[in-house]
């Protein structure tokens, strides 16, 4: 397996969120935040010569800012489903960068979106690879990389 590094993973993360987004991003300091009480969940699998999947969590609130922010619209306007595909669509920015720092050939699966109080997705099988977390307006971005079995 390739090691993915911290300081990669946080560039994907940065660019994801700066670039694309045009949010402000703070690398937290000490450890990892416990997950907000309304989380949302997005995963994307990397299927090739890599096997995992690539997790970004955040809390609603920052889940409708990043949705405002790509549909141009007011937060208040958004439906649920325009929050699963604005998280959709971060999780699949994240994990075809994520995908270029791994040995490929590969391929993103759909990403999947959950939603609800420590909302998490399980991989079985599969063990953590790297993890990096963030603040941006106040709420905590959480990226994880997992490593397992093809499925």
């Amino acid at each position: 397996m390739s090691e993915i590094l911290a300081r990669d993973l946080r560039e994907v993360v940065e660019t994801v969120w700066t670039v694309t987004l045009g949010f402000e991003v703070l690398d937290p300091l000490g450890s990892l935040p416990p997950p907000p009480e309304h989380t949302w969940c997005g995963c994307i699998h990397v299927i090739g010569a890599w096997n995992g999947l690539v997790r970004v969590s955040m809390s609603e609130a920052l889940t409708r800012r990043a949705a405002a922010a790509m549909f141009g619209t007011a937060p208040e306007l958004l439906s649920v489903d325009d929050l699963s595909d604005a998280l959709g669509e971060i999780a699949n920015m994240t994990g075809g960068s994520v995908k270029g720092l791994l040995p490929g050939p590969s391929q993103l699966s759909l990403p999947l979106v959950v939603r609800g109080e420590d909302a998490t997705l399980r991989f079985p099988g599969g063990s953590l690879v790297r993890e990096v977390a963030f603040q941006s307006g106040g709420s905590h971005i959480r990226v994880q990389v997992v490593e397992g079995r093809a499925a």
